[in-house]
């Protein structure tokens, strides 16, 4: 019995190897990969959780906890790579951390200490089971569909993944960056993702554009899983929670077929935003260890010794630059579990609780100050503003016009389609959540169970409450999401399970999402109403798990309430979903949007080799379609592929034009750029060269003339003015 566990692992494994190869990532780039992430985060991390904590762990925690802090010791990589005048790779940095460690007495003997007894072989197979799982959604809704060869027609890629692209790009240069896209412009996000991947990118072969696209999100994703359903474990002091959390994170999905369609219309909160937000997705890995430090803390039971409380503070900090959301949401568990601890005259926990809410609240205020340059990304308070956005959407017949010209003016929206478009956005979301209620139950006044909870309702509150023009307030909830199957977990985890209640609890719920599946292909809702009907059942049996008694009854129900999510997990896998939103690259292009070829890839991998590390670009084309009525701002890819800064390239997630988007009558990416002249001088170098425009741009740092075939440009002039570098089909380069 003993094989099979590390056998299940290495089947995982595998199967995550054979996937990517599969789905068009290089071997040697592969191979590249895991020698950065196992000797630059694995190695480093494993060492730093096992010198930094005095209790053994099962090796399982061990390698989870050492994701998230070989991350720190990868932050540390990327500023010696950035200060030193030669760049050491991440798989020499990492084994050296790991030898300093080893060259002291106490660290050396608790890291090569025996681990303490795993978790059970039942209760692996459950985890790589989980884990399968996800590989498999993972490959089907998205690797199959993003390949890194563009291909000879080309390909459009998701506008975010090519911008990450082009931040980390920025991050190889400087301790501080800028916003890429348009050089000198301030950068005012988070951006610790962007700089890891700079490190594990430097010096070991790894193409950027390829780590983005599908070795990050890829990689980070079972991380996170692993880190939850570890801290899960400790929080609740039983295997099972861990193995739960777990399959609430990959097996069960959204709760779908609640509108009359088998998608739904509430967002899916981890399938799809692993991969359409990397900085989400890297964020909950800091914010999960946060929140398990947080417990361990405050609570300090035995269980809790095996969590590494003292990387706590380190752990904040990169928390903070990992995402802006996920500190702040936490911050409303920490104090809600200040107030359980008030209320249960707990005075002995009360000093630390207010130490931990000092200093989160401290952090974040000077983050706010510093990285993030006392601006809010465009975020605004606006209560119920998404609802009511949401309600205008979906019931357009049942609202009444803002009556103004701005593009982001809400719609007068009535009581009942407001009540319903409500519902239909958030109900969808409560039956992962659903083993709060046993939870509340039993542990009504506990400040560890606030701490899962009220992270939940502060990412509930700040969505409802803020709003910004790319609808980025979702990420309070996709931030919050994570944290809270973990105290989810723990809460089912406390049931008295038997077979025949979680099989036909499980077995309820997908029958019932089916059924309605089913009869919604059938009788499509034409009132308010009927889009309501479908989550009568759900509603109830909410509201039966809440109220009800007998505890077989709990479990049934609460396993009902989980399997009305298995239908979205297999839709993911077979692909049979009316919503392509896996697609990310179609779904978000529209029908204009010119693909991006093989040789702007190539160009900006010469670039890449090329070009000094100051270097910035100038370029024909700053949108992405060729229309001469309408620009996109979201052209990102040269700065991306070319790793350096660009004169002006995309402009949408600037700071300044999303303030400005609350101002205007277009939407936040169609708006112009507000330095017109600026943009004419970089495009008339192209369309109607002469020494005194390239001398503009050179005096503006630029260094290379970009030219993309399919937008206006001079070729005969510019060959006059200036030495070609690179002749491509559809790309031309020129040295300034």
């Amino acid at each position: 019995m003993r094989a099979v566990t590390p056998a299940a692992w290495s089947a995982v494994l595998l199967a995550w190897l054979g996937v990517h190869l599969a789905t068009g990532t290089p071997l040697a780039e592969l191979a590249q990969w895991a020698l950065a992430v196992g000797l630059g985060v694995l190695l480093p991390g494993f060492a730093l959780v096992r010198a930094a904590r005095a209790t053994a762990a099962p090796l399982l925690e061990d390698l989870a906890w050492g994701t998230v802090a070989g991350c720190l010791v990868a932050m540390l990589g990327w500023a010696l790579d950035v200060v030193l005048p030669w760049a050491p790779p991440p798989w020499l940095v990492g084994p050296v951390f790991a030898l300093v460690l080893l060259a002291f007495p106490r660290t050396r003997r608790r890291v090569l200490a025996r681990p303490a007894p795993g978790w059970g072989v039942a209760a692996n197979l459950w985890l790589t089971g989980a884990l399968a799982v996800a590989v498999a959604w993972m490959t089907t809704d998205y690797l199959r569909f993003t390949p890194l060869d563009p291909g000879p027609g080309g390909r459009t890629y998701y506008y975010d993944t090519t911008f990450q692209v082009a931040v980390m790009g920025e991050l190889r240069h400087t301790l501080w960056p800028g916003y890429p896209l348009v050089h000198g412009d301030p950068y005012s996000y988070h951006w610790f993702l962007h700089a890891i991947t700079a490190h594990l990118t430097t010096g070991t072969g790894v193409d950027p554009f390829d780590s983005m696209l599908r070795l990050v999100p890829t990689t980070l994703f079972p991380a996170v899983v692993l880190l939850a359903a570890v801290v899960a474990r400790r929080v609740a002091d039983s295997v099972r929670a861990g193995v739960v959390c777990a399959g609430l994170l990959t097996v069960t999905g959204a709760t779908v077929a609640t509108v009359w369609s088998t998608d739904g219309q509430a967002p899916l909160m981890i399938q799809s935003y692993w991969v359409s937000s990397l900085t989400s997705a890297f964020g909950w890995l800091p914010t999960v260890a946060v929140a398990g430090c947080v417990v361990a803390i405050l609570r300090r039971s035995t269980a809790d010794r095996a969590v590494p409380v003292a990387l706590f503070v380190p752990l904040v900090l990169l928390a903070t630059g990992a995402k802006s959301a996920d500190l702040a949401v936490l911050l409303g568990g920490t104090v809600l579990a200040f107030f359980a601890l008030l209320f249960r005259r707990k005075w002995m926990v009360v000093p630390r609780a207010i130490a931990v809410n000092v200093f989160l609240g401290g952090v974040l205020l000077i983050a706010r100050f510093t990285m993030y340059g006392g601006g809010d990304y465009g975020l605004q308070v606006s209560p119920l503003g998404p609802i009511r956005q949401t309600a205008g959407q979906t019931f357009p017949d049942a609202v009444r016009p803002s009556g103004g010209d701005l593009y982001l003016a809400l719609p007068h929206v009535p009581l009942a389609p407001l009540f319903a478009a409500a519902v239909l956005y958030l109900v969808p979301l409560l039956p992962r959540l659903a083993g709060f209620v046993p939870l509340l139950r039993r542990r009504p006044l506990d400040p560890a169970m606030w701490v899962f909870l009220g992270t939940t309702i502060a990412g509930f509150g700040a969505m409802l409450v803020f709003r910004q023009p790319g609808n980025s307030n979702i990420y309070f909830l996709v931030a919050a999401y994570p944290v809270g199957l973990i105290g989810s977990a723990w809460g089912v985890a406390q049931l008295r399970w038997t077979r025949t209640a979680v099989a036909g609890g499980a077995g309820i719920g997908l029958v019932l999402t089916l059924a309605i599946a089913w009869v919604a292909g059938a009788r499509p809702a034409k009132s308010i109403t009927g889009w309501l009907l479908p989550l009568a059942a759900l509603a109830a049996a909410l509201l039966l798990l809440a109220l009800g008694r007998r505890r077989s009854t709990g479990v049934v129900l609460t396993f009902a309430l989980l399997g009305t999510g298995l239908l979205s997990t297999g839709l993911y896998l077979t692909q049979t979903s009316t919503r392509p939103s896996y697609n990310l690259g179609v779904t978000y292009a529209d029908a204009t949007s010119l693909p991006v070829t093989r040789d702007e890839l190539a160009a900006g991998r010469w670039l890449d080799a090329h070009a000094g590390p100051t270097d910035v670009l100038a370029v024909n084309r700053v949108c992405t379609q060729q229309s001469p009525g309408e620009c996109t701002a979201k052209l990102f890819d040269m700065g991306a592929f070319a790793q350096r800064n660009v004169d002006v390239e995309g402009w949408a997630y600037s700071q300044r034009n999303l303030d400005a988007a609350w101002h205007s009558t277009v939407w936040y990416a169609d708006q112009p750029f507000w330095d017109q002249r600026r943009l004419d001088e970089e495009l008339s170098a192209f369309r109607t060269p002469t020494p005194a425009a390239l001398a503009a741009l050179s005096a503006r740092g630029v260094r290379w003339l970009v030219a993309d075939t399919r937008a206006p440009v001079d070729v005969g002039a510019l060959d006059a003015l200036a030495p070609r570098a690179l002749t491509l089909p559809t790309v031309l380069v020129w040295r300034l």
